[in-house]
């Protein structure tokens, strides 16, 4: 009897080890699903992850407020990558380091809430073999897959080019135009027609452009951008299918002239990729060119290009560059504006200025390096609490009527109601006080009541610099009180007045105790010079000769348009450069 106990206890136990029956001695993991959140570049990146006994079984988004087009992209990269490692152990995507971060974070805040120990988590390795990149041949390529990027892949397709292929080093196509507010700026569109809207001239439209550039843009390149922008409209529509809004808006000065994007610069992109891959273009993501390659004629002969690791050759006639700018290289604008030295660049994470580096290197011609377009940003946030365009943006700050600024010596140096925060009639004079006086900021004033009526807080859950009196103030603002005193005494004086004899300004209000300030330093957004270009966006050298096959369109560019037409610019160009590029292969 003994021995059939012990044979049946020992059958039991075998039976209980096939059993699916779970052992919580060997789990890995408290199946369940658990929450975590963490503070990414717009708010919290809140997730929800599902464990089982033995994985992380799915992840998924409850809430974020990260840059459409990009951070969500980002995020879903990660999580991605964190399934298939089983860790939170992975890299973050290039462009949108915060937003990884904050996925990564709130992951882990969610596995530590189910009691794992994120630490012990080794990635598991991959069993997917790198395929091997092969040199190859297009009739054209194309580098950049923002606005003007794929706009000149579709017009090369339509112009007769079999063979285009566009590179993007970014994880998918955008830009800057997909984190743009969708505005376009035309004249005679179809949109304007339906709405009954009064005509505008081409002049109208011109000296618009050219007072919003401060008259500093290249008169016959400009002509063109302005006499094509309603064109560029109507094609994003009969071509792409892009949708805008019925309603034509005043921008920029007093021209009703402002098309908007249904789905703003995001949903642009989406039907200029759409239409790009319909069209036959081979679309390749996070492929990076690194070089231009010239022939024996110096004309171009080929990109070199950099994939996971790994560089290969497109052997081709003509190139067309749609890098965007460089305002997210701190170097390469200091070296080619050294006032700029020191200034954060705000702009989309991809422009950092490789089409102008390849140009260079070619032989191209850069000019105008020293325009740009900044926004005055909040300088603690933006130095010491790596804020974000958002968390630091002061605009409601600078947009108070009883602004004043001074510089760290306690005296103004510029109108403060000079055209607006993003203006260069604003920003100029604040980069040119901040290079005379050696500082890397410039302070911003206004008092209590003008911020709490607009309902203005500060970025990062920090508060303003606050005073009751004149002397506190400079005091915490490390100023000179005498020169302070007497700038806030002549201001009040002039807002009596009504007129600045000083600056000119004529818009006013007053300032009351308490007071407050913040320190503030323009941002670059957008650079308007870059590689040169003639007439039909063929790239120049310094002799003014051009370079066969080499074409430049968008935010590489110089004379890239200003504030309102810098996605009609972008598009008008990409087509020009699109066709062009189809017309030089064929000959």
């Amino acid at each position: 009897m003994k021995k059939f106990s012990s044979l049946a206890l020992a059958l039991m136990l075998v039976l209980s080890g096939c059993s699916s029956a779970p052992n919580n001695d060997t789990a890995k993991f408290k199946a369940g699903s658990y929450t975590g959140s963490a503070k990414g570049n717009n708010g919290d990146v809140v997730v929800e992850v599902t464990l089982t006994q033995d994985k992380i079984e799915s992840i998924s988004v409850k809430q974020h407020e990260e840059t459409k087009g990009l951070g969500d992209t980002a995020i879903e990269r990660v999580i991605d990558e964190i399934i298939k490692k089983q860790s939170v152990q992975v890299e973050t995507v290039s462009g949108a380091t915060n937003s990884s971060n904050a996925t990564i974070e709130a992951v882990s805040a969610a596995l530590k809430e189910a009691g794992v120990d994120v630490n012990t988590l080794t990635p598991q390795s991959s069993n997917e073999e790198k395929v091997a990149v092969e040199d190859t041949s297009a009739d054209i390529v194309v580098i950049g897959g923002g606005g003007a990027g794929l706009t000149a892949a579709i017009e090369a397709a339509d112009a007769g080019a079999k063979n285009i292929i566009l590179l993007e080093k970014m994880m998918q196509t955008g830009g800057t135009t997909a984190t743009a507010q969708g505005m376009i700026a035309g004249y005679e569109t179809q949109v304007q027609k339906a709405a009954g809207d009064e005509a505008i001239s081409y002049e109208a439209m011109y000296d618009n452009l050219m007072n919003n550039a401060l008259w500093k843009l290249e008169p016959e390149l400009t002509e063109i951008t302005v006499r094509n922008c309603g064109k560029t409209i109507d094609w994003l529509m009969d071509r792409a299918n892009v949708k805008f809004q019925d309603e034509v808006l005043v921008g920029y000065g007093p021209l009703k002239m402002m098309h908007v994007v249904d789905g703003l610069g995001v949903s642009l992109i989406e039907e200029l990729t759409r239409t790009a891959s319909e069209a036959g273009v081979d679309i390749r993501t996070e492929n990076k060119a690194v070089e231009l390659i010239l022939d024996d004629n110096n004309n171009i002969a080929g990109v070199k290009v950099e994939t996971n690791g790994q560089t290969y050759t497109i052997n081709t006639k003509a190139v067309v560059l749609a890098t965007g700018g460089y305002s997210y290289n701190p170097e390469l604008t200091a070296l080619l504006d050294p006032e700029k030295e020191g200034t954060f660049g705000i702009g989309h994470p991809s422009n950092t200025g490789d089409g102008l580096i390849m140009a260079s290197n070619v032989g191209a011609a850069l000019t105008h390096t020293n325009h740009l377009m900044a926004v005055l940003k909040d300088y603690e946030i933006m130095k010491d609490h790596n804020g974000t365009s958002n968390s630091a943006n002061i605009s409601r700050f600078i947009a108070q009527d009883n602004l004043v600024l001074v510089g760290v010596d306690g005296k103004r140096f510029v109108d403060e109601k000079s055209g607006g925060y993003m203006t260069q009639l604003l920003n100029e004079p604040i980069f040119d006080q901040m290079h005379k006086q050696g500082s890397e900021f410039v302070w911003a004033i206004s008092d209590v009541a003008s911020l709490e009526a607009a309902e203005v807080k500060r970025g990062a859950d920090l508060e303003f610099i606050s005073a009751n009196t004149v002397e506190e103030l400079a005091e915490k603002m490390e100023v000179d009180v005498n020169a302070l005193t007497e700038t806030l005494a002549s201001y009040n004086k002039y807002a009596s007045e009504g007129y600045d004899p000083e600056f000119k300004r004529t818009t006013f209000a007053p300032l009351t105790a308490p007071y407050v300030a913040v320190k503030a330093v323009p941002c670059e957004i957008i650079t308007y010079g870059g590689v040169a270009r003639n007439e039909s966006a063929e790239v120049l050298r310094a002799d003014a000769s051009v370079i066969g096959g080499l074409y430049a369109a968008g935010e590489v560019s110089a004379n890239s348009a200003y504030m309102g037409f810098t996605l009609s610019n972008a598009v008008t160009w990409g087509r020009i450069a699109g066709a062009n590029a189809a017309s030089y292969i064929s000959e």
